[in-house]
């Protein structure tokens, strides 16, 4: 179910978030400082709350949903940008801070790439249904347990016989 998955993932991030700031406090800086880069982001999010607050008011509940599909695509596709470039910072740094930013990194990596590939998932096939065309759901994602980018391949590939089998 769409909105059980959501809801974790919710708890993951917020998980997320506690790590970030365990990182902030272990390497002495200050996670109130507000940077533009900072700030863009926030105000990219209160957006996407927005839009998707305004289509829930404004749309029937598919289309609702698709906003909010949408939504949270482009919201996992930012997360899952950050967590890579914080990785790929790892490969750089040295001592305690290598040590904990790999920590941190490892810990939410598998979770931030089902994020990613299971919202894509479920927004490809909630779209194709809108549509009046067949869709699997849950996605094949979903199904598969896809956490890395050929998985997420071949789980699209998949889903044609999944299409199949459900049909």
């Amino acid at each position: 179910d769409l909105k059980e998955e959501w809801k974790k993932y919710l708890q993951e991030t917020e998980h997320h978030v506690e790590i970030m700031y365990e990182l902030f406090d272990k390497f002495g800086l200050d996670s109130e400082v507000q940077t533009p880069g900072r700030e863009v982001v926030h105000h990219l999010g209160e957006s996407l709350v927005e839009a998707m607050n305004m289509a829930q008011e404004s749309a029937s509940a598919q289309a609702a949903e698709l906003v909010a599909c949408e939504c949270v695509v482009l919201a996992e596709t930012k997360d899952h940008l950050n967590w890579s470039l914080l990785s790929k910072y790892t490969e750089k740094a040295k001592g305690e801070e290598k040590k904990a930013l790999k920590a941190a990194c490892e810990e939410v990596e598998d979770q931030e790439d089902e994020h990613i590939y299971h919202s894509k998932g479920w927004c490809r096939e909630l779209w194709l249904q809108s549509l009046g065309m067949p869709a699997v759901l849950p996605p094949p994602e979903e199904e598969k347990g896809v956490k890395t980018a050929i998985g997420a391949a071949r789980a699209e590939r998949q889903r044609e016989e999944m299409l199949n089998k459900h049909h």
